[in-house]
């Protein structure tokens, strides 16, 4: 069974990888900010590759990226605010 679609994990793996580069140059490992990088980059990378479509679909996992037969901008938001809670905690 495949939980997830080409476009899904390549939006993911790009959001991290960006979100980790910048915390290279930014001198920061912390989740929180990771997390807030990566999850409006993810959001914004799925949001665009479904407005494309014809008829965009804005949860169906067939019309843009997908884990677990969720959208991807939605692990994006849940991302953001996961980040936004950590950063403020560790405050």
């Amino acid at each position: 069974m495949i939980i997830f679609n080409v476009p899904g994990i390549s939006m993911v793996a790009l959001g991290i990888s960006i979100a980790f580069g910048i915390g290279m140059i930014l001198g920061t490992s912390a989740e929180g900010p990771l997390m807030l990088i990566s999850g409006p980059l993810v959001a914004i990378f799925d949001l665009a590759y479904r407005s494309t479509r014809p008829q965009p679909r804005w949860f169906h996992p067939g019309f843009g990226g997908s884990l677990f037969y969720l959208p991807v901008w939605l692990f994006g938001v849940i991302w953001t605010v996961l980040g936004a809670i950590y950063t403020l905690r560790a405050a």
